[in-house]
C-alpha cells in the first residue's frame, strides 16, 4: 500500500478493548505526523501576480535553495520570493526505507543521458537515467541521506584554482554552521557542528552483513574512522531524526515558515530570466503557474539554485551560454559563457554477489508487519534506515596518496525482496540482464558492492534541445571519455579491490560467489578476465545521483567560469547561481552535505554584501 494515499482524519472511536481499531488509530495518527505541512511555509503561488517585487528571487528550494531562503528571510528586512517546481514531500519521502521507491514516483523527475558509444552500452535505447528531485527539498527528499562532505584536498584545490575563500579550513566553518550532531561518539573529535539546526544521526543495522563488511575492510588493514574525508571505512552520518528523513526544505525553510518576508511558490514553473540588456543586469523571473504565465521581479538579485541540470537550462534559455549553441537552437545570445560544460557525476559500477542465508535477514510476512508497526508506532527498526548504504570505504587504488579515488557502499537484497525489481527498473537495463537479476534475487541473497569513480577525468555537458522551457535538455554525461582510459582502469582497480574484499577470511563465512549476470555483450570474453570487467564497466555502470559543475566556479581569467568565487555570474549584474553546479570539480563523496554548505556559504556572501557595501539598504 502507499502510504502517501491515506487521507487524514479524526480519530476513530474504538470499542473498550478492540485493540485493532487502537493499533489503526496509532498508525493513522503517526502517518498524519509524518505529512504535516504546517512543517513548510504556506503555499501562496496563488497570490503570485504579475508584476509583483521582491528583493530577492530564489529559483529552486533544494538542497541549497532552501538554504539560501532561509537565511536571507532571517535578516527580517528583505522579501524573499521562492519558485520551486515540485510539491510539498509526501510521507513516502519521510520514511527512510523508501528511498528508493520514491524515484518511481511524481516527486523524482527522470532525466535520460543521450547514447554514447563509450557507456551505457546495455541500457535500453543506450542511455542512462539521472532521476532528480521535483519536491520541495530537491534531492534531499529522494536520496539516501549521507551525509559526506568531502576530502580537504578537494576545496583546497577549488581555493587553488583561484577561488579564494573556498578552501578546506574556510568551508569547515560553514559546514559546522548548520551541522547538529545528536551522535555521542563524534563529540571528542570535535569536528562536527553542534549548534546548527540540521540533525545528524548514526545508526548499525542489526546483521551478520554489516559486521563482515566492517571485519573484511580490517582484515585488509583499512582503518575504521569516525571522521569522513580520511582513507578507510565508517558508517557515516545521516541527515534523519528520529526515524524520519530530514530534508532541507522541511529544516531550513520550516525555521522560517512563520516569516512574513518569505513567499513560496510550489508547483510553479521559472520559464526565463528577464535582463535587461543595455545594462546587462537580471530584473526578474518569467513565471509559468498552472498555464497562467506571469512576470516577477526582483528588486536586488535572482539566485538560480535549480541544481547541475536546470540551472544551466534557465541561463541558455535567458540568451547567457555558448553563442554557438544558442544560436543553433534560434535563442538570441546575449552573454557567451561556457554553461553547460564541466559537468561532472559520480560514476557507479555495481558488483553482485551472491551470499549464504545467515548473511542477512529474510522477514516473514508477520515480521514486515511488525516492523511496519515499530516504525509507525515508535519510528525505529527497519524502515526507520536504509541498510549498509551507510557504510562507507574510500580508498587510494594505486595507493600513492592519501587522496582517495574510489568510494564503496552496499546494499544487502534479502532474496525474494521486491527492491531488486525497483532498482533494475530504475536503471533501464535491457530485458535480459533484468531478467537473469531478478531470477537470482529470487533463489538468492545478493549482496551489491557500489564502486564508486570519485574524481572522473571525463567531462560532459548539458544542451538545451530547443527553446521550448517545457523539454529536458540533453545530457552528454561524458563518462569514460578521457583520452587515457584512466577512469575506465580506476574502476576495474575498485573492483578487483572489491573482489580480495570478498575473499577475506571474515567473508569467507558466508560462502561468497561473485556473480555472471549474463551480459550480452560481454559473453565473448572470460568471466572474472581484466577484458570481461572493462567490458561490463561499460554496460552496466551509470549515474550515483551527483551531477555537478555545469556552471563552473572560477575567477574572470578562468575561460572556463560561469560564476566568480562570489557566485555572481560573469559579465551579469544582479545574478548568482548557488547549487552543485559551481564547483569547479566533484567533491570525493556524496553531494548533499556539500549542496547544504555551498547555500549557506552563498547566503552569507549575499548578506555580506548588503551589509558591508551598501548598509543604507
Amino acid at each position: 500500500m502507499d502510504v502517501s494515499s491515506i487521507q487524514c482524519m479524526s480519530n476513530i472511536q474504538p470499542p473498550s478493548g478492540n485493540a485493532f481499531l487502537l493499533l489503526l488509530n496509532t498508525l493513522l495518527a503517526s502517518q498524519c505526523a509524518l505529512r504535516n505541512v504546517d512543517y513548510y511555509p504556506k503555499d501562496n503561488r496563488q497570490n503570485l501576480h504579475d508584476g509583483d517585487h521582491y528583493d530577492f528571487i530564489v529559483v529552486g528550494a533544494g538542497s541549497s535553495g532552501s538554504v539560501v531562503a532561509s537565511k536571507l528571510a532571517q535578516e527580517g528586512k528583505w522579501k524573499v520570493l521562492v519558485l520551486e517546481a515540485g510539491d510539498i514531500p509526501s510521507v513516502t519521502t519521510e520514511i527512510p526505507k523508501f528511498a528508493l521507491d520514491i524515484q518511481t514516483t511524481s516527486e523524482a523527475e527522470i532525466f535520460h543521458t543521450e547514447p554514447s558509444t563509450e557507456s551505457c552500452l546495455s541500457t535500453k535505447n543506450g542511455s542512462c537515467t539521472w532521476p532528480r528531485g521535483k519536491v520541495l527539498g530537491g534531492c534531499s527528499s529522494i536520496n539516501f541521506m549521507v551525509y559526506i562532505r568531502g576530502n580537504k584536498m578537494d576545496y583546497d584545490n577549488w581555493a587553488e584554482q583561484g577561488n579564494d575563500g573556498w578552501n578546506y579550513q574556510d568551508v569547515m566553518k560553514v559546514f559546522k554552521t548548520n551541522e547538529r550532531s545528536l551522535v555521542p561518539e563524534l563529540d571528542h573529535i570535535n569536528s562536527y557542528g553542534k549548534f546548527g539546526i540540521l540533525p545528524l544521526t548514526k545508526y548499525s543495522i542489526n546483521e551478520t552483513i554489516r559486521d563482515i563488511i566492517i571485519e573484511s575492510a580490517k582484515d585488509m588493514s583499512l582503518q575504521f574512522v569516525q571522521e569522513d574525508g580520511e582513507l578507510g571505512f565508517m558508517e557515516s552520518p545521516q541527515t534523519t531524526h528520529n526515524g524520519v528523513r530530514s530534508n532541507t526544505a522541511k529544516v531550513f525553510l520550516g525555521s522560517v515558515k512563520d516569516s512574513q518576508k518569505l513567499t513560496l511558490a510550489p508547483n510553479v514553473y521559472a520559464t526565463k530570466l528577464i535582463i535587461n540588456q543595455s545594462e546587462m543586469r537580471t530584473e526578474g523571473v518569467e513565471v509559468d503557474i498552472e498555464g497562467r504565465r506571469i512576470k516577477v521581479f526582483a528588486d536586488k538579485e535572482v539566485i538560480l539554485s535549480a541544481g547541475a541540470l536546470n540551472s544551466p537550462k534557465l541561463l541558455m534559455l535567458s540568451g547567457i551560454g555558448p553563442k554557438d549553441h544558442l544560436a543553433d537552437v534560434e535563442i538570441e545570445p546575449i552573454h557567451d559563457l561556457k554553461v553547460g560544460e564541466n559537468l561532472q557525476d559520480h560514476f557507479k559500477f555495481l558488483l553482485f554477489t551472491k551470499v549464504s542465508d545467515e548473511a542477512m535477514k529474510i522477514r516473514t510476512d508477520g515480521e514486515e508487519l511488525d516492523e511496519i508497526y515499530n516504525y509507525f508506532a515508535h519510528r525505529e527498526g527497519n524502515l526507520a534506515n536504509f541498510g549498509l548504504t551507510n557504510i562507507q570505504g574510500f580508498i587510494n587504488t594505486k595507493n600513492d596518496s592519501a587522496y582517495p579515488d574510489i568510494q564503496y557502499t552496499y546494499m544487502g537484497i534479502p532474496k525474494g525482496t521486491p527492491f531488486l525489481n525497483t532498482y533494475i527498473e530504475l536503471h533501464n537495463l535491457k530485458d535480459e540482464i533484468k531478467d537473469n537479476l531478478i531470477r537470482m534475487g529470487k533463489e538468492f541473497n545478493i549482496l551489491t558492492t557500489v564502486v564508486i569513480l570519485l574524481k572522473p577525468k571525463s567531462k560532459g555537458k548539458i544542451q538545451l534541445r530547443s527553446r521550448n522551457p517545457n523539454e529536458h535538455v540533453r545530457i552528454y554525461s561524458g563518462y569514460l571519455t578521457d583520452e587515457e582510459n584512466d577512469d575506465l582502469e580506476t574502476v576495474l582497480r575498485g573492483v578487483r579491490f572489491a573482489q580480495n574484499q570478498i575473499k577475506t577470511s571474515s567473508f569467507q563465512k558466508v560462502n561468497p560467489e561473485v556473480l555472471d549476470i549474463g551480459i550480452t555483450n560481454c559473453k565473448h570474453l572470460e568471466f572474472d578476465s581484466d577484458d570481461y570487467w572493462r567490458c561490463a564497466i561499460r554496460n552496466i555502470a551509470g549515474t550515483l545521483y551527483h551531477p555537478t559543475s555545469s556552471c563552473k566556479m572560477g575567477p574572470k581569467t578562468d575561460g572556463n567560469a560561469v560564476v566568480d568565487p562570489e557566485l555572481r555570474v560573469h559579465g551579469i549584474k544582479n545574478l548568482r547561481v548557488i547549487d552543485a553546479s559551481i564547483m569547479p570539480e566533484i567533491i570525493s563523496g556524496n553531494t548533499n552535505a556539500p549542496c547544504i554548505m555551498i547555500g549557506q556559504k552563498g547566503a552569507q556572501m549575499i548578506i555580506d554584501y548588503y551589509r558591508e557595501r551598501h548598509s543604507e539598504l
